[in-house]
């Protein structure tokens, strides 16, 4: 087994003034930084003629050369050495993959490989961007993961590169949850793993777990030898690209990722069916209070009297109060919050958790402390045994365990305070290589959801009519499989694309930009998709998107728009809004009497304007509560793992 990479130790958190303050400054750095960067990617264009002229013996040891200094660590920090090197990559980019990187990208990769995180609009060319750093880090030979939203990207990205990896001398290859351990350990031998978050951290944690569940760093760092002849998969953390960062460095860690082992509790089960009858029998706002934007459930006096009288219908385990309230309360929740089609599909008879930012299903996950079985409970599946926590982690804490972290994203405004405070990372907005033409509209308002889809199938017939092709954009599935009926009705003839409909996504984003085409899709046509479009499209307007309705972040409604107008290509996209969209829940009680305001104006021009502005707030506190939530849940996951740990320890001495 090769050198293993022990990871770095957690940091802590800068303080609220000292993340503010190294933040100001970088928004006074911006304008020198970018210049400085725009200005080094003109010096490797400048040398990009040498290379060309060279002999294939000449080329070949130049590669050599530079990836020996990278061996030894000089090659990022002896500058002209690393301008030369990414003129050589660029080189054999342009003679492999017949692509040469534009100066914005190498300006681009310059700053990721400084540790800065890149805004980098759609279809300016990330893929190839972090293919650069990539064999820049490749030829250090320590171990470089490239994080990718899901498996389907992933794989994408290493086929496409692999023909630049391979005359570059860099090992490729990228990992998913089919694979066998030996499998998986024989591709994370590789210099470049592509991989998405989940599964990266997943094969971290059973290496963690397989070294006897010490998470210490010593432990880590041990050889195959002194692991007792049990080969760790990984090699170790040290470099991290990550595509879409904003959606995997924020969105995406919310939850910990926990590894478990199931075990039969007929008595869970038992419980479980008794609370879902109870609860049929509880009324909201009477017996129990549960807001709109969160998730804790309040019992008022007249609950606590029925839970009281029913205690003893529940086995003896949950006589606890505290313990029964609990159980009461995932059955509420798994009634009244989560729902089938949005939080969840059913496949086979099984509850599949769906992700809500990328519109895929995550098989293989599940909802802790007994929630799952409350949810199967409700959709009337077998339940599955509870799980067992052997080992968990933040996806906070993993990337922070990353010596030099790095990625870029087409949406990154708004969230450089939390990605500071989180990941002490800094992000760099780059300029655009061509000014776009994306033209995006103002929200198109209705009052009510019957009316916004009356105006929908006005829109689509008109767009229809001009031959272009239109992507219909929603945040869940039961929207898609509502709007496929409405459409249906209207004699529409389109394509659906959203989880369950999964073995079609290639041939649906291959086909979407056609002649007068119309794709519904949730975000699984989101982030990381490019729906090519001809030149005849092109020049009659190119894709055209419409937003069903806003998300809870303003960065997924842009990362949607995103699928048009790529590259300086025309398009356009229509954001359509309800004053019944869920987004509205997010409103404040002292911001009601402006949504009063909008209902009574919503016809008007004024009225427009204050519900874009409403949105707008309700968006930001999304982010703002969210925020709040990831913090606590850091917080909460390092203090658990370190009881463990503690406890671990104990035990060991003990033996």
């Amino acid at each position: 087994m090769s050198a293993f990479f022990e990871p770095k130790l957690t940091l802590t958190p800068p303080s609220f003034l000292v993340a503010n303050w190294q933040l100001m400054r970088n928004r006074w750095r911006r304008n020198g930084l970018v210049s400085r960067y725009l200005e080094e990617g003109g010096q490797v264009a400048t040398l990009l003629t040498r290379f060309r002229e060279m002999e294939a013996n000449e080329f070949a040891n130049a590669r050599q050369h530079y990836a020996g200094l990278a061996r030894r660590g000089r090659l990022t920090k002896q500058r002209q050495d690393l301008l030369e090197a990414l003129a050589w990559v660029v080189i054999c980019s342009e003679k492999t993959l017949g692509m040469t990187p534009y100066p914005i990208q190498v300006s681009c990769a310059l700053a990721m490989i400084d540790g800065y995180l890149v805004q980098l609009a759609p279809g300016e060319g990330k893929t190839l961007t972090i293919a650069l750093v990539s064999v820049i880090f490749g030829w250090s030979q320590k171990p470089c993961h490239v994080i990718t939203a899901n498996d389907y990207l992933a794989q994408r990205d290493q086929e496409l590169m692999m023909p630049l990896y391979e005359p570059a001398g860099v090992s490729a290859s990228f990992v998913e949850q089919e694979l066998s351990p030996e499998e998986k350990a024989a591709r994370y031998q590789a210099h470049v793993v592509y991989g998405t978050a989940k599964q990266l951290l997943a094969d971290y944690l059973n290496d963690v777990i397989m070294l006897g569940g010490l998470a210490s760093r010593t432990r880590m760092a041990l050889t195959h030898w002194q692991a007792g002849g049990h080969s760790l998969q990984m090699r170790g953390l040290y470099y991290v690209i990550i595509d879409e960062a904003d959606s995997i460095l924020i969105d995406d860690a919310t939850t910990p990722l926990i590894i478990s082992s199931q075990e039969e509790n007929g008595l869970l089960h038992q419980a479980v069916m008794i609370a879902k009858e109870f609860v049929d029998t509880l009324e909201k706002g009477v017996d129990y209070r549960a807001s709109e934007d969160d998730w804790d459930v309040t019992f008022t006096p007249i609950g606590m009297d029925k839970i009281t009288e029913a205690t003893e219908t529940f086995p003896t385990l949950w006589h606890h109060r505290g313990r029964l309230e609990d159980l009461i309360t995932q059955a509420i929740l798994a009634r009244d919050k989560f729902k089938l089609d949005e939080h969840f599909v059913i496949v086979d008879g099984e509850v599949v958790l769906v992700d809500e930012s990328t519109g895929r299903m995550m098989h293989g996950r599940s909802w802790s402390y007994g929630l799952h079985q409350a949810v199967e409970a409700r959709v009337e599946v077998e339940m599955t045994p509870p799980s067992k926590t052997l080992e968990k982690m933040s996806f906070q804490g993993f990337f922070q365990s990353y010596h030099h972290l790095t990625g870029a994203s087409g949406t990154l405004q708004n969230v450089q305070r939390e990605l500071y405070h989180t990941y002490k990372v800094k992000t760099l907005e780059m300029p655009t290589r061509i000014p776009t033409q994306l033209n995006v509209r103002g929200y198109l308002c209705y009052r009510n959801k019957e009316e916004k889809n009356r105006a929908l199938i006005e829109h689509l017939r008109q767009l229809h009519e001009t031959g272009l092709p239109v992507l219909l954009g929603t945040r869940r599935i039961r929207d898609t499989e509502a709007l496929e009926e409405l459409l249906k009705q209207e004699g529409f003839e389109f394509s659906v694309l959203n989880a369950k409909r999964l073995e079609q996504e290639a041939e649906i984003v291959a086909t979407g930009g056609g002649q007068g085409k119309i794709t519904v899709a949730t975000n699984m046509a989101g982030r990381g998709t490019d729906i090519p479009v001809s030149k005849d499209i092109l020049t009659r307007g190119g894709l055209q998107v419409i937003m069903y309705e806003p998300h809870d972040s303003s960065r997924i409604d842009w990362q949607l728009f995103g699928r048009a107008g790529r590259q300086g290509n025309p398009g356009s996209a229509y954001p359509f809004v309800s004053l019944e969209d869920p987004i509205f829940l997010h409103i404040k009680w002292w911001q009601r009497p402006l949504f009063w305001l909008a209902k009574q104006t919503v016809s008007r021009a004024v009225g427009k304007k204050l519900i874009s502005k409403l949105v707008a707030i309700a968006q930001q506190n999304a982010q703002n509560r969210a925020f709040k939530q990831r913090k606590q849940l850091a917080k909460t996951v390092r203090l658990s793992q370190e009881r463990m740990s503690f406890i671990r320890n104990k035990t060991q001495l003990k033996q």
